[in-house]
């Protein structure tokens, strides 16, 4: 019994004498943000922006080259259904054909219209970190 007594006085003068409640304070405050770091910050803030633009225009693209080629693929089948000559056929072979393309030539204007990809911004020098 007098030994952990003795413990727990010691342990309890310890717990008194620690500086563990400045180390907290100490925490909380914020470091200052130097002018390169907070440029930074801003440069990469919109160029995530831009990115999300640049990939909304791609997402935008693609799903209306899905929907063109969807709808060319239901009108060409509906049309070999209905057709009773071979010349019909064709035709409507041939204008499937036309359909494509014309959906290919209006994705890739689409995605000539977006522009050229977002280039990241530079990091500071002062915020690279030094080879160990």
């Amino acid at each position: 019994m007098k030994k952990s007594a003795s413990t727990i006085a010691l342990v309890a003068v310890l717990a008194l004498f620690s500086g563990s409640g400045s180390a907290i304070a100490a925490e909380t405050t914020p470091k200052p943000i130097s002018a390169e770091r907070a440029a930074y910050q801003t440069a990469l803030a919109a160029h995530k922006a831009a990115i999300a633009t640049y990939r909304a225009g791609a997402t935008s693209a693609y799903a209306a080259h899905k929907s063109a080629l969807a709808t060319a693929k239901t009108t060409r089948d509906a049309s070999l259904a209905s057709a009773t000559t071979s010349a019909a056929k064709i035709a409507a072979r041939a204008a499937h054909k036309s359909a494509v393309t014309t959906a290919k030539t209006a994705l890739d204007a689409a995605l000539a219209a977006r522009g050229a990809k977002p280039v990241a911004p530079v990091k500071p020098v002062a915020l690279v970190k030094a080879a160990q």
